[in-house]
């Protein structure tokens, strides 16, 4: 009976040390988390998701704990810093699209005022232009922000007004807004009178003078297709089904000794006629 009771004891003392050990190496863990506190610090982020262009409230940011080591170039440390010195309410713009927790940086935010949004989506070098369009020229509406077109002018040619073609000017232009939407995020069609595509400065000057020659249209290019390929001219004579255009020749004709005149897109009957 006596052993009995001196196990007993045995066993209390030691499940009393295991729990003294055991606080002992949590207290320990959990001041080891307090210590490092100074390794941490505090960052605005967003409270929801934002589409690009979207105005950003001091309501929709909260301060959030973020290790010292890994805080993003840009961040802000404070939500005053954010809204200083803005002068109206919608002084602070989403320049692009915010999830929900994603850190606020200087370079997602416009400045004092800022309404230039498009401008930072444009590319190093590259030009925004808008070209005037329509439900049909643009596709329905279903060109939306990031899609990818080609560009086509349709004009007459020559004195005769029947003598209507169509060229592929550019290739793969990628557009930045359709009137005065800019966000990617949308997935509904836009039926817009205006779309605003990235080129180069030389293609810019091409849009301002075929949008003098002609009207453009917009095909919608697949967003895995890249590159441009070989398009041929579309004549009046090509819609017909079964006719195959007729070959154009060159006609050079001497008109002096040291002169020669040369004419372009003659069909072959009338070169042979004038060749004569």
């Amino acid at each position: 009976m006596r052993r009995s009771y001196i196990s007993l004891a045995a066993g209390i003392v030691l499940a009393l040390v295991a729990i003294v050990v055991m606080r002992l190496y949590i207290g320990a863990a959990t001041g080891g988390v307090r210590e490092s506190d100074s390794d941490f610090t505090r960052i605005a982020v967003v409270d929801r998701d934002l589409p690009g262009g979207s105005v950003l409230e001091p309501a929709e940011v909260h301060l959030v704990r973020w290790p010292k080591e890994s805080v993003p170039s840009g961040a802000f440390t404070d939500i005053d810093s954010i809204f200083q010195g803005s002068k109206t309410s919608d002084d602070r713009v989403a320049l692009t699209a915010l999830v929900r927790g994603e850190p606020l940086l200087r370079s997602k935010v416009s400045g004092l005022g800022a309404r230039p949004i498009l401008s930072s989506m444009v590319a190093d070098g590259m030009r925004a232009v808008s070209v005037k369009i329509d439900d049909v020229s643009g596709v329905a509406g279903f060109i939306l922000p990031g899609d990818h077109v080609d560009i086509m002018l349709t004009r007459s040619i020559g004195n005769n007004s029947e003598n209507i073609v169509t060229d592929v000017i550019l290739q793969g232009i990628k557009v930045l807004g359709i009137d005065q939407l800019a966000s990617t995020e949308s997935d509904k069609p836009v039926v817009g009178r205006t779309a605003t595509v990235e080129v180069t400065p030389e293609q810019a000057g091409k849009l301002a003078l075929a949008q003098q020659a002609g009207k453009l249209s917009l095909s919608l290019r697949n967003s895995s297709t890249a590159g441009t390929e070989e398009v041929s001219r579309i004549a009046v004579s090509d819609l017909i089904a079964g006719r195959k255009p007729q070959p154009v020749r060159r006609i050079v004709r001497r008109v002096s000794a040291d002169a020669v005149q040369v004419q372009y897109g003659v069909p072959e009957r009338s070169a042979r006629a004038a060749a004569r």
